[in-house]
C-alpha cells in the first residue's frame, strides 16, 4: 500500500480495488490462462475444465463472468459489476478452490448475525438490507429467475450487482455474502473511492507508507470521521 492509501468502511460503497487480487489467487490454485497474459481481457479454467472467469473490462457488460459446467448437475452462472469491490470476488473465488473451507449456512443467516435487516418491501422473507440501506441481498423466486442478487446503490445510483444462478455452489455465495457483511475496513486510494459514497463513509483512516527508517517521533495514526 502506498501513502495515499486509505481504510474505508463501510466496504460496499469503497470501490472495485485490485482485480488482481482474485485472478493471481487462481493462477496460484492452478487455473490457467486460456488467452495470452497481459491483455485487456483475463480468461481463465480451474484445473478441472469444470469452471472459467472471465474479466472484462467493458463497461456494457458485468466485469465478471464466472460460468459453472459441472459433469454431472446444472449448469450455474455468477456475474459482477465493475465496481464490485474485488475482496468480495477473491471470497467468491476462494470458496470454488477450497470450498470445505465455508460454512454451508444459508447466506441469510450470515447477513442476520451481522446486522442486516428484512426491508419494508415485497416479499421482504427474501431480503435483507445493510444497516446504512445502501446495499440489498435478494432472493429471487418468480416463473422467470431465480437464484441470489446482490447490489448497492447511493442516492439511487446503482454502484454495482452481483447475481449468482440457482446452482451457484452455495459455499461461493455464503463466502461472498460473509465479506459483503464483514466490517472490517477495505484499503483503497482515495480518488478510487466512488464520489457518491463519500458521504456515507463511517471510517477512512489513512494507512503511511512502509519504510525502513525509524521515524523521528511516533504518533497514532488517526481515523478521520465522514459523518
Amino acid at each position: 500500500m502506498t501513502e495515499h492509501t486509505v481504510l474505508v468502511a463501510p466496504r460496499h460503497i469503497a470501490g472495485a480495488g485490485e482485480a488482481s487480487i482474485v485472478t493471481t489467487h487462481l493462477r496460484q490454485h492452478h487455473w490457467r490462462d486460456l488467452l495470452e497474459p497481459g491483455g485487456l481481457r483475463t480468461y481463465l479454467e480451474s484445473p478441472d475444465t469444470t469452471i472459467r472467469l472471465c474479466l472484462e473490462p467493458n463497461p456494457e457488460r458485468p466485469w465478471w463472468t464466472v460460468v459453472g459446467t459441472p459433469p454431472s448437475g446444472e449448469l450455474w452462472h455468477a456475474t459482477f459489476e465493475a465496481r464490485t469491490p474485488a475482496e468480495m470476488v477473491l471470497a467468491f473465488a476462494q470458496a470454488l478452490t477450497h470450498p470445505d473451507r465455508v460454512p454451508g449456512e444459508d447466506p441469510f443467516n450470515v447477513l442476520t448475525d451481522a446486522g442486516w435487516t428484512r426491508p419494508y418491501a415485497r416479499n421482504p422473507y427474501y431480503k435483507r438490507q445493510s444497516p446504512d440501506q445502501l446495499a440489498l441481498w435478494d432472493l429471487r423466486r418468480d416463473d422467470e429467475v431465480t437464484g441470489w442478487y446482490a447490489r448497492c446503490r447511493v442516492y439511487g445510483e446503482p454502484l454495482w450487482s452481483a447475481v449468482f444462478s440457482a446452482h451457484t455452489p452455495r459455499p461461493a455465495v455464503t463466502a461472498f455474502a460473509t465479506a459483503l457483511a464483514d466490517p472490517s475496513p477495505l484499503p483503497r486510494s482515495p480518488d478510487a473511492i466512488p464520489t457518491a459514497a463519500h458521504r456515507f463513509l463511517t471510517h477512512r483512516t489513512a494507512v503511511p507508507r512502509p519504510t525502513t527508517e525509524l521515524p523521528a517521533r511516533s504518533h497514532p495514526t488517526p481515523a478521520v470521521r465522514i459523518r
